[in-house]
């Protein structure tokens, strides 16, 4: 579902049988699944702060920001980041096995 609520702003959930022959179906909103994860996102964006702080860089040292992974393509978490790095431009150029290589290389 949180695959369906990066592009869509409302989803439904269907489970066939999902317990003693029971079905679970459930309709959602992006802000539904933004309230649910709202502890994970403070963790997330408190991380990237103190990550960039014990750094010693500064935003504008950065040439560009490269996002990888899924959960990289919630708008939420491009929210967080695009307020931790203003004036940034979020990319995907990398797939995940080219970014894994590219860091241990490095």
């Amino acid at each position: 579902m949180r695959k369906l609520l990066t592009s869509n702003k409302e989803a439904d959930i269907h489970c066939d049988s999902l317990m003693e022959d029971e079905d679970f179906h459930k309709h959602f909103k992006r802000t539904d699944l933004e309230d649910l994860i709202g502890p994970f996102l403070e963790k997330f964006k408190t991380c990237v702060s103190e990550s960039l702080a014990k750094s010693g860089l500064i935003g504008t040292d950065l040439d560009y920001i490269e996002l990888v992974g899924d959960a990289t393509r919630m708008p939420k978490i491009q929210e967080i980041l695009k307020d931790i790095y203003p004036g940034k431009e979020l990319s995907r150029t990398l797939n995940s096995q080219e970014t894994v290589a590219r860091g241990c290389a490095l």
